[in-house]
């Protein structure tokens, strides 16, 4: 078939002609609305996936926040227990000097609060050895 008997045939057909080209169009349309419907619903199912990877996540981050909040108390507590084992040391200094300072103890023995003070038996704190920070009599070997 030449293009002339193309064109003639199509001027006494034209009305079936537009019909099929139509339908071919709708087809397509079609086909191509099913296969965006497809990547619509992909999508969807991505989404929903990294919602709850982000919910995950979130999870995450406040469970680390509120480690690492219980770390900085648990910090400030070591720092005011430090302190006041400094501090405890520091009375015990300031006992122990006042009690040696006019006394010449060179070749005598240690007044009874002196003693106190270095056998861990102080008057001024009752707290017993679990805040003491002094090595005992033996040294370093028999405290570790």
């Amino acid at each position: 078939m030449s293009l002339s008997g193309v064109i003639q045939f199509s001027k006494g057909h034209w009305q079936p002609l537009l019909v099929c080209l139509l339908a071919a169009l709708l087809f397509g349309m079609h086909q191509r609305i099913g296969v965006l419907n497809t990547g619509i619903e992909q999508s969807q199912k991505d989404n929903e996936a990294l919602s709850a990877a982000l919910l995950g996540r979130d999870e995450t981050i406040q469970a680390l926040k509120g480690a690492a909040d219980a770390d900085r108390r648990a910090t400030e507590q070591q720092l005011k227990i430090e302190q006041q084992k400094r501090e405890k040391a520091d009375a015990e200094n300031r006992t122990l000097r006042k009690a040696l300072e006019d006394n010449d103890c060179s070749n005598q023995r240690l007044p009874a609060d002196a003693l106190d003070i270095l056998r861990g038996a102080s008057k001024a704190s009752p707290t017993g050895s679990a805040t003491d920070l002094r090595l005992p009599a033996g040294g370093i070997a028999s405290a570790l």
